[in-house]
């Protein structure tokens, strides 16, 4: 076989593998969790087109403009290139996705220092990892940040030149603006990285600031005072701790987490991560110092600590190549390591309860997309979570209505008194009152959806004016 030393031939390869795990990973209706569709997703729209639901942090201004903005001009670009399509939806998702992909590359030039096995392993491992995959092709702000800390890592070495140093610092800058909740690990790693070298701090800030005027400039833009929203989200979800109403749990939930996801995998990747830590001891008080911030923070989702879990898997995979050190057919043994790590991430992708739902919550976004093809001129959603239709990025600007009882008679009862406001209705199967017929039905491990339609217009309706998704957004404070 080729040797690792000619990695140019078999880093192409890698690269290649890696985007076709992330294009079979990719739908423009899967989403990880709600703020994917509501907070980013929804907000693009509302900027792109002036239809879309506004979400409590919104209203309390506690959150940045930065994504939605980042969003908003594919959006505009695909309705433009290819009007009535999902253009519009699919070409912001790969946006965020082609910036989610740069944590590869960056992996392997971190690892490249050491000598190009090391690139290899780096580039190997974080391109098939089967979180890595995942997490990628979702938008969400723990990825966004992960990647421009990573490219800030590859950037950020002893003797960076000042242009070097200058992307480092706007790329932390930019990691600690999408996710404010890291800034301590990136204050960690650069403490780490660049000690007492006082000028190379200068060139690190210069970095900074320009970000810093930039993301202010936006905020004043966007009729917000400049930084005031990480005040607003660090009041009410920390201090006043607003975050745990969505589930609070102890300090053992991560290493749960963590279990589940990685299973017996766990102990050869701490072990082989705890090797690789020494070469770059930045990279683990990063990952330490930011596991350890949200240990303290009661409401725990795994995605907080990606940037924990996703520095583990690099250092895992340098400490791969360390085993290789000075022994014979190193490159193929390395080649087999490299083997087995794939075959460990393609295990814990598929098997339970490791899966993380690749197709996760795409029911009530297709059916809406196809109560929006179908011309519905209203849709009522008669489901326990109010954001399952994705709001109006596939529905439109059609009425959106939430229908919720106390019991599914009642929702039944509700559904039919305020009929004459939607022609389509998704619901669970058999929950459409008896004048809608089942268009399709969808399920996926959150349970099934119908949308259910009918024919004949659509008109106002005192009845269902509390019933606006907006409405009983705001009277639930969501």
């Amino acid at each position: 076989m080729a040797r690792f030393g000619k990695h140019h031939i078999l880093v192409p390869l890698v690269l290649l593998v890696a985007v076709l795990l992330r294009a079979l990973a990719f739908s423009p209706f899967a989403v990880h969790h709600p703020d994917e569709a509501i907070q980013y997703i929804e907000q693009a729209h509302r900027l792109a087109f002036g239809t879309g639901l506004v979400p409590w942090e919104y209203r309390e201004g506690m959150r940045s403009w930065l994504v939605p903005l980042l969003l908003a001009g594919p959006m505009r670009l695909g309705e433009a290139l290819a009007p009535g399509s999902l253009a519009y939806v699919v070409l912001p998702r790969l946006t965020a996705a082609l910036l989610a992909f740069a944590i590869v590359p960056a992996a392997y030039a971190i690892g490249r220092r050491i000598s190009p096995r090391h690139g290899l392993a780096a580039i190997a491992v974080t391109g098939l990892w089967y979180e890595s995959v995942y997490f990628s092709v979702h938008v969400l702000t723990e990825t966004l940040a992960v990647s421009a800390f990573f490219c800030a890592a590859a950037l950020l070495k002893p003797d960076a030149r000042p242009a070097r140093l200058i992307g480092a610092g706007a790329l932390l800058a930019l990691a600690a603006l999408v996710r404010f909740h890291y800034l301590p690990a990136i204050a960690a790693f650069a403490l780490v990285s660049l000690g007492m070298r006082w000028r190379d701090w200068g060139w690190l800030a210069l970095g900074g600031i320009a970000i810093a005027i930039a993301s202010g400039a936006i905020d004043a833009a966007m009729g917000q005072a400049p930084f005031l929203w990480i005040y607003r989200n660090f009041a009410q979800n920390i201090l006043a701790d607003k975050a745990s109403e969505f589930g609070r749990y102890g300090i053992e939930a991560y290493g749960q987490m963590v279990w589940l996801a990685w299973s017996v995998a766990l102990v050869p990747i701490l072990w082989l991560a705890a090797k690789g830590a020494r070469r770059f001891p930045a990279l683990p008080a990063a990952a330490l110092v930011n596991l350890a911030v949200h240990l303290l923070i009661g409401h725990k989702e795994y995605r907080f600590i990606l940037l924990t879990t996703e520095i583990a898997i690099l250092l895992a995979a340098i400490g791969t190549a360390d085993l290789m050190d000075g022994r014979r057919h190193g490159d193929r043994l390395l080649a087999g390591l490299v083997a087995l790590w794939a075959l460990a991430s393609a295990t814990l992708a598929l098997a339970e309860p490791s899966n993380p739902g690749w197709r996760r919550f795409e029911s009530g976004f297709r059916l809406a997309r196809e109560a929006r093809l179908h011309g519905a001129c209203g849709l009522a959603l008669a489901d326990r979570s109010y954001w399952k239709s994705g709001g109006h990025t596939y529905l439109g600007s059609a009425p959106l209505y939430y229908v919720q009882g106390r019991d599914p008679s009642d929702t039944l009862a509700r559904l039919t008194a305020g009929s004459s406001a939607y022609d389509a209705i998704i619901a669970a199967p058999g929950q459409a009152p008896p004048a809608y017929r089942n268009l399709a039905c969808r399920g996926d491990a959150d349970g099934s959806l119908c949308l259910a339609i009918r024919p004949g217009p659509c008109t106002r309706s005192a009845v269902t004016e509390p019933w606006r998704m907006q409405a009983a957004m705001e009277a639930g404070n969501r």
